[in-house]
């Protein structure tokens, strides 16, 4: 089984936590060890969730005050988790102070390679694509951190929160790939020198129906699309086996 994903961390700060009010959320205590409880949350205050003391069967409400808990979610259609304790701040009342960091709750399915390629981007999304033409974007030059078949970590200097895709350009010697790519964002986190991190899933032509909003397709040119299945397990085989004594 592949290492998990736990170097990335999302911020909380990032996250509409207002969308959970009435979703239901999972969560995995000591109380009761091995057993996953559901529940909803009823609402948000002052950083916490504010739980239905009578999911999973009333277990919430039999819930220990100050034991460890993992909290688990659905963020932007991906598995995503916290760590953090059970407050019971007055009888019939448990709540979890939301944390400030939260980690993906996936197991990576492409092994990493850390690697600085020249990389030349520019970002939409689904709102400003009427008129898409590649030669009126602003294009950003910088390098990824690391990389593999199925995406790769760039470095950003400021991040909009609205844009979710980038058509990418990556240099990348003896390795074959389409000269543009078209990129999904699926996490983003701040840097040391106050840049942004952003991890970016590079869609592939079976998927892009899947994946893209409809517009964004019709919109997109075809040769963004020139990278498909076939290739991207091209990539992943070419850069494991070129750089396997450095693989994360």
């Amino acid at each position: 089984m592949l290492p998990e994903d736990q170097d990335v961390i999302l911020s909380s700060q990032t996250i509409d936590y207002s969308k959970l009010v009435g979703r239901e959320i999972q969560i995995r205590t000591e109380q009761f060890a091995g057993r996953i409880l559901s529940t909803k949350v009823t609402a948000i205050t002052e950083g916490n969730l504010i739980l239905d003391r009578s999911g999973s069967s009333g277990r919430i409400d039999q819930l220990i005050a100050n034991q460890s808990v993992e909290v688990m979610f659905d963020y932007k259609g991906e598995p995503v988790g916290f760590t953090s304790k059970v407050i019971i701040p007055r009888p019939g009342r448990v709540q979890i102070p939301i944390a400030g960091e939260v980690t993906p709750r996936v197991r990576r399915r492409y092994l990493r390679v850390p690697l600085s390629c020249a990389v030349k981007l520019t970002f939409f999304d689904d709102t400003n694509m009427g008129y898409f033409r590649l030669s009126k974007l602003k294009w950003l030059e910088t390098a990824t951190m690391n990389i593999s078949g199925g995406g790769a970590l760039v470095k950003v200097p400021v991040f909009s929160s609205k844009d979710d895709f980038m058509v990418m350009n990556i240099e990348m010697e003896d390795i074959a790939i389409p000269s543009l790519l078209v990129g999904r964002v699926r996490h983003k986190r701040r840097n040391d020198d106050n840049g942004t991190l952003v991890g970016v899933e590079f869609m592939v032509r079976e998927d892009s129906r899947d994946k893209l909003p409809r517009n964004l397709i019709k919109n997109l040119p075809l040769k963004l699309f020139d990278f498909d299945e076939q290739m991207r397990t091209e990539l992943a085989t070419t850069l494991t086996e070129k750089y396997k004594n450095n693989i994360e």
